[in-house]
């Protein structure tokens, strides 16, 4: 079935095959192009559009709105208005030729379909309540969705999937005494009522939103409404399609909760990393805490956005994971280490990624832990990566990592403090660590928010 034509009105040229090249990618047929008031007339003349979109200030003797008039008038075609201006007198110009949607440049291309879909359905639930009321009677009642219309005196018309979503008998609904807002959840109507607002001060012709059905035996079926206001010989009508999406809304609740509980689950398999790692080496109990809790700040300061923050924040506190494999007698081990132990613990950043690289992380955790050693001359292990090859993630907690380990106190050497440690970093910026980080991390340290290092 080939999507609606479309007739793009609009005198900037680059503008008009803009929202010609997005009518297409929204899989509409663009059916011609006019740069004014004039040619739009004659060209909707001519190729017998669905729907014409139609730019209110254009060149020429006649303005969107006046070539407006004259399609509705002459050729019973819907218009939906796109402009950048709204003033309120263009606004009541405008209202005058009845038009089918009203677009506020710049949009979304889903504010554009969601416009455009709204406006052909009005203009065919116009069209066949006009000329075939059997046939229109015919679809609707047959219909899954709930439908209505409602009138300044009370429910005119409800189908059969509206009683069947209610519960309640098309005579009780429109006997002009029925209240549908006592059917609406009571946590949602004042949603409900701020959009039907909007709607009646003319701002908006039609509505989309979620809400929650009280049905007459209490139950509560979630829709999803899409109302539009139209008017029949001088009387306003809400015409509105309910959906039931109960089971899609259930389905959705239910994998927000899984997901709570993969996560739980992930958050409690990292904890119990961090408890087998502490055991093991006891001089740097809290130190993983530590460097994360600092790491974080630095993100924070540098205005990564939150999941990288939380990236950070799941890596830091496993990022010496891989020392599970090292000898507790060398982390414990007084002095300084022989080469071969040393070079045993330089081993960690890569059996931490080999034991974290199977693990389902929303996040490259393990690539973050595998160059938390890496440097950005190249000067680092395991891999000798340099600048922008290594990870932001792992140059933040390099950082961290640096200063929390100097600040600290090892079984190899004394506590040496936090002013050496951000004299190494400051001496080292740009060579071994991220300028961007370190002068984060300065900062951080200049409010004096880790008074814990000193």
């Amino acid at each position: 079935m080939s999507k609606e034509k479309i007739l793009v009105v609009e005198d900037e040229r680059i503008v008009a095959e803009d929202i010609k090249f997005r009518l297409k990618g929204l899989g509409y047929t663009v059916i011609g192009m006019a740069y004014s008031g004039e040619q739009a007339v004659k060209k909707t003349g001519e190729v017998r559009p669905d729907l014409v979109l139609m730019d209110i200030v254009l060149e020429g003797r006649m303005d969107g709105i006046e070539a407006a008039s004259v399609i509705r008038s002459r050729f019973g075609i819907p218009v939906v208005y796109l402009t950048a201006y709204a003033d309120d007198k263009t606004l009541e110009r405008a209202k005058m030729t009845e038009p089918f949607g009203y677009l506020l440049k710049p949009f979304e291309d889903r504010d554009l379909k969601t416009t455009i879909e709204m406006a052909l359905y009005k203009h065919r639930m116009e069209r066949m309540l006009r000329e075939n009321e059997r046939r229109y009677r015919g679809v609707v009642e047959n219909a899954h969705d709930a439908i209505y219309i409602l009138t300044a005196n009370g429910f005119q018309y409800v189908n059969p999937a509206f009683e069947k979503l209610t519960g309640f008998k098309k005579e009780e609904i429109c006997d002009g005494e029925f209240d549908f807002w006592n059917c609406i959840h009571p946590d949602d109507r004042r949603m409900v009522k701020e959009k039907k607002e909007v709607r009646d001060s003319g701002e908006e012709s039609s509505s989309n939103l979620q809400f929650r059905i009280i049905a007459k035996n209490g139950g509560v079926r979630v829709v999803d409404a899409n109302t539009i206001d139209i008017k029949e010989n001088g009387e306003m009508k809400e015409i509105g399609i309910l959906r039931d999406v109960t089971v899609r809304f259930d389905a959705e609740e239910e994998r927000k909760q899984g997901f709570k509980r993969l996560r739980k689950a992930l958050e409690e398999t990292i904890n119990a990393l961090i408890a087998a790692v502490e055991m093991r080496d006891p001089y740097t109990a809290g130190h993983q805490r530590r460097v994360t809790n600092l790491a974080c700040a630095i993100a924070k300061e540098m205005g990564l956005p939150q999941e990288r923050i939380e990236a950070i924040q799941m890596a830091g506190v496993i990022h010496d994971i891989g020392k599970i494999l090292v000898p507790s007698e060398i982390l414990s081990k007084p002095g300084k280490l022989s080469d071969v132990a040393f070079t045993m613990i330089k081993a960690h950043p890569q059996a931490g990624y080999d034991i974290l690289k199977s693990i389902e992380f929303p996040f490259p955790i393990a690539k973050i832990v595998l160059q938390h050693h890496e440097r950005m001359d190249g000067s680092g292990y395991p891999a000798g990566l340099a600048g922008k090859k290594i990870l932001l993630e792992a140059r933040i907690l390099a950082v961290a990592d640096v200063v929390e380990a100097m600040a600290s106190h090892r079984p190899y050497r004394p506590v040496l403090g936090i002013n050496k440690a951000i004299e190494e970093i400051t001496k080292n910026r740009g060579v071994l660590y991220d300028p961007d980080v370190v002068d984060a991390c300065l900062k951080v340290f200049s409010r004096d928010e880790f008074r814990d290092f000193k």
